[in-house]
């Protein structure tokens, strides 16, 4: 029995679109399903939380990043779940790191067909993680975004990001893993589990979702003309060549600040949390 937890409004409305999509596949290939439809942010966690403390392991999610990300929390024992996707919000940046087609029939293909592969995700402060979490300029812009009124979409994500590279100031910083101790004035700093943030913007192009390690990577804050070049790195994909850009792997890792700061889930925005992010490794996904 697959449950299928949508978020019919994800994607302006994509997801109800692929999830008719979807259940036609699945009703001509006789596989039996429920369908839990959110209609309230926290819902998603809900259902999840629900299901699988009653013993449904088949958990498919029809959304975006935010939902994916509220039904991993909600999810009992992620070791014990095989978890699907079938990609509908408007940057589905795990989906391509899990290289998850866009297309809504395929992306049921995979599920029906049955096989799992292993896939890590990241615990922070107690809160789970599918993508990437951070601090910094990225938390700056999706505040930007909450806020705006009348751009809609991935435009929206980019002017944004526009408005703070003029203003953001950086983030005094302190990352610690194991041995390791270093001080920043960070422009952005990340821990990484997929590869892209805001619909595209490859923030770390080498990792990998099934490595059993977390990729860190922080860039300097080093003047308004250097956020300009660090930008421009980061959108054609090759932040790791900057010159102020850190990047290692590691199985654990604090990203400090000077002061209480609100932090980035898989876009979604936590004030206060502590940015102590370990690699979790057990769950099962379709892909």
């Amino acid at each position: 029995m697959y449950c299928i937890i949508v978020n019919p409004n994800a994607g302006k409305g994509k997801g109800r679109k692929n999830l008719k999509t979807a259940l036609k596949l699945f009703s001509e290939r006789g596989a039996e399903y429920s369908v839990f439809e959110t209609t309230r942010a926290g819902e998603a966690k809900e259902f999840s939380e629900r299901l699988t403390s009653s013993g449904k392991k088949e958990i498919i999610v029809v959304g975006g990043d935010g939902t994916l990300h509220e039904v991993l929390n909600g999810i009992s024992d992620p070791s014990s779940c095989r978890l699907g996707l079938i990609p509908s919000g408007t940057g589905n940046d795990f989906a391509a790191a899990a290289g998850l087609p866009s297309n809504a029939a395929r992306a049921a293909e995979i599920i029906l067909s049955g096989e799992t592969k292993a896939t890590d995700f990241l615990c922070v402060g107690g809160v789970r993680c599918m993508n990437v979490g951070g601090l910094g300029m990225d938390v700056d812009v999706l505040v930007r975004c909450k806020k705006g009124r009348f751009v809609k979409g991935k435009i929206k994500y980019l002017l944004s990001l526009l408005q703070s590279l003029f203003t953001f100031k950086g983030y005094e910083i302190e990352i610690e893993s194991g041995e390791r101790r270093e001080t920043h004035k960070a422009l952005i700093a990340v821990a990484c589990n997929g590869t892209q943030i805001g619909g595209g913007i490859r923030i770390c192009p080498a990792s990998v979702i099934d490595d059993g390690k977390i990729d860190v990577m922080a860039v300097e804050c080093m003047g308004k003309a250097q956020i300009v070049k660090a930008f421009l790195y980061l959108m054609k994909g090759k932040v790791l060549d900057y010159p102020a850009a850190e990047h290692f792997l590691c199985e654990r890792v604090k990203i400090v600040p000077s002061q209480p700061c609100t932090v980035q889930l898989d876009g979604e925005l936590y004030d206060g949390l502590e940015f102590d992010a370990r690699i979790e490794r057990g769950l099962k996904m379709y892909r």
